[in-house]
């Protein structure tokens, strides 16, 4: 298998094989950057009752019985019987008239060992301890994608009910304003301006209605949804966490490649290299002759009290060797069928180590444009708000009709709805850059 890696060079870094030990809170240990006590509460609870993170810790225990079951071949299998019977001979047999009865009573202990002189089970063993470190590195991929996905789930709440209580602002603001035009248009204050500046208010307040229904709606499917991330009934009542939390650091420069030997996906795709290649190995010796190893000693008589007396002892040993010469090709069949599975499992890995680096790339990019977009949104939002207050003032004084003034209002409006979705982005990133390198920022630790 070094090989076979060290020839995907520049795809598959040729010691990824030794896997090193990772920590403990690699899953959650990085929530601490988003500074929100609500946030971890609800990941642990996500990690404590999701069924399908329960699931595939069911998995996990199934090759772990597996493994149990595939060792025990190497041991001599014993057992035990014992028993009992009585029996009469018919009178009219050879001597007529005489009823024989008789009885019987034994024990005896069996022995029975599969030699494995070519390593034939142990390869099985192997195989299966390697497939169970792979389930347990899909149950540890499965817990850290659990946590990020109900971070980003939480956040997407966060961004939903922000945007909606800026919703709730906006109405309130151009029921204020309509109900001044309204009044003027009452009062007869130039009829046919009037009437229209009441005309188009009214038709700007029912699309902030429908923005508001829009968002109510996307609030309720989300918070649905974490509920189900959470293990619980989804009836809509998760508060999430109210708002937006601020990132507590920036992404430190210079992280080391290296600190993907600890995503727990690359790691269970490494495991099942060498289960493959164990199953090539073990496929290769079917082709051996087998070894069988059987014994067994015990006691036998016609009555219970002689049991324990050496004479009446029985025993047997035998040795057996087995040579299979003609399948019609199945056992070469096998082997090829398990280089075909091997291949198909280096490959695999290979292109899951690209999968880890072009995340990894992607999110470290999307940082750095996220970054700039929201500073540019921040300033933009600000300009807009200013932009608002004088369009105001000069429609107050006539300065300005309602379309600048509505126009000015809705852009502003849309300026801060932008910038509440690029920190909403911006913290969904965050988390899937965590999800990228396998945990924190922090470098491959003692587990």
């Amino acid at each position: 298998m070094t090989a076979d890696l060290a020839a995907l060079h520049g795809t598959v870094p040729d010691k990824w094989a030794a896997l090193p030990k990772v920590p403990k809170s690699a899953a959650t240990g990085w929530l601490h950057d988003f500074g929100s006590a609500r946030l971890e509460s609800m990941v642990n609870q996500a990690i404590t009752a999701n069924p399908d993170l329960l699931a595939a810790a069911a998995r996990v225990r199934q090759t772990r019985a597996q493994a149990v079951q595939e060792g025990a071949s190497l041991f001599p299998q014993v057992s035990a019987n014992s028993g009992a019977s009585r029996a009469q001979t018919p009178s009219d047999q050879r001597f007529a008239g005489v009823n024989q009865i008789a009885n019987r009573f034994n024990w005896t202990v069996n022995v029975a060992w599969d030699v494995d002189f070519w390593g034939v089970i142990a390869d099985g063993r192997r195989a299966a301890v390697a497939r169970t470190q792979a389930s347990e590195e899909t149950w540890h991929a499965a817990r850290l994608s659990l946590a990020a996905n109900t971070v980003q789930t939480a956040v997407t709440l966060a961004e939903a009910e922000s945007l909606q209580r800026l919703a709730e602002e906006n109405i309130r603001v151009r029921k204020t304003q309509l109900g001044i035009l309204e009044r003027q248009m009452d009062r007869g204050i130039d009829p046919e301006r009037a009437a229209l500046d009441v005309s188009l208010s009214r038709a700007d307040l029912a699309r902030a209605e429908s923005t508001l229904v829009q968002r109510q709606r996307t609030a309720d499917e989300t918070r649905r949804t974490l509920e189900t991330l959470m293990g619980g009934y989804p009836a809509g009542h998760e508060r999430g966490i109210g708002v937006l939390p601020v990132l507590r650091r920036g992404v430190p420069a210079g992280l080391p490649s290296e600190m993907l030997l600890r995503r727990p996906d690359l790691r269970a795709a490494e495991r099942r290299v060498a289960a493959a290649l164990a199953d090539e190995s073990s496929a290769k010796k079917a082709l051996l002759p087998s070894f069988r190893l059987t014994g067994s000693f015990g006691r036998t008589t016609q009555e219970v009290e002689k049991l324990i007396r050496p004479e009446t002892a029985l025993w047997n040993i035998a040795s057996q060797a087995a040579q299979t010469l003609f399948q019609g090709g199945r056992l070469k069949a096998g082997i090829d069928l398990e280089r075909a599975r091997y291949d198909e499992n280096l490959q695999t890995y290979a292109g899951s180590v690209l999968t880890a680096f072009r995340e990894v790339e992607t999110a470290l990019a999307a940082e750095r444009f996220l970054t700039e977009q929201e500073a540019a949104l921040q300033r933009a939002a600000e300009l807009a708000e200013q932009s608002e207050k004088l369009a105001l003032g000069q429609y107050e004084k006539g300065l300005s009709d309602v379309l600048t003034l509505l126009d000015t209002r809705q852009r502003a409006f849309d300026a801060r709805s932008a910038l509440i979705a690029v920190q909403a982005q911006r913290l969904r990133n965050r988390a899937a850059l965590h999800l990228a390198l396998g945990g924190d920022f922090s470098s491959v630790a003692a587990r």
